[in-house]
């Protein structure tokens, strides 16, 4: 694909932003910028709302994916560029628009050109929640390939354009939920002693979880 064609593909996904498990206008875009390349040694399978993307190398003794996220941000869009989200209430603000072009772009050369490997271009929903990951992953659609090892990236706008960084060890965060319920006792306010208030409860242990946090523990040094 040439810059300028990229560029456009770019745009056009930035206009049509949708949340997670809900890209189905995305879905579409994929596919047919895909089908367009017109190449007979790749194979598009859908799941849920992603895709994978398969394509033959000239030895298929190893298996490689390339994984790119594909949802946007419940975010209202206050830009006035001429590709502006069309959905209101939703904006690429994490910069999915641009992940899945470069996933388009490595598809296009690496199905034009093979490498030795088998690629497998993961379109992964959900990445912002409820989560895609995780059950795109243990479906049985994806062990069919026996993927030996899977890259991915995320853009970084503080590094100079055409920079690729990486690094041993950690790279990345990652991010995980904990649900706790409070239970306590209602009352009334001129008898808050007798009460079992839980919003004094649930604050305080907040800034104590904030401290072991940021004053206990090296985020750096935990075993996973």
């Amino acid at each position: 694909m040439r810059n300028d064609e990229l560029v456009s593909i770019r745009r056009k996904l930035h206009q049509i932003p949708e949340r997670g498990f809900q890209e189905y206008k995305t879905q579409s875009f994929l596919i047919e910028t895909i089908e367009n390349m017109n190449r007979a040694n790749i194979e598009i399978t859908k799941w849920e709302t992603g895709l994978f993307v398969f394509v033959n190398g000239k030895n298929s003794n190893r298996t490689i994916a390339f994984r790119t996220d594909i949802d946007g941000l419940p975010i209202k869009e206050e830009t006035d560029l001429s590709f502006k989200s069309e959905h209101p209430e939703n904006m690429h603000a994490c910069g999915h628009d641009l992940h899945m072009t470069i996933a388009l772009g490595a598809l296009d050369m690496i199905s034009a050109n093979p490498i030795n490997d088998n690629v497998l271009f993961i379109f992964q929903p959900a990445e912002e929640g409820p989560g895609g990951a995780a059950p795109m992953l243990a479906s049985n659609t994806f062990k069919q390939w026996q993927i030996d090892s899977i890259f991915a990236l995320h853009i970084a706008p503080e590094l100079p354009v055409g920079t690729v960084s990486s690094r041993e060890g950690l790279l990345f965060a990652n991010t995980s939920e904990l649900f706790i319920d409070f239970t306590g006792k209602g009352g009334h306010a001129a008898y808050p002693h007798l009460t079992k208030d839980m919003i004094v409860t649930a604050s305080s242990f907040v800034t104590q979880l904030q401290q072991i946090i940021s004053r206990k523990i090296d985020l750096l040094t935990v075993e996973s």
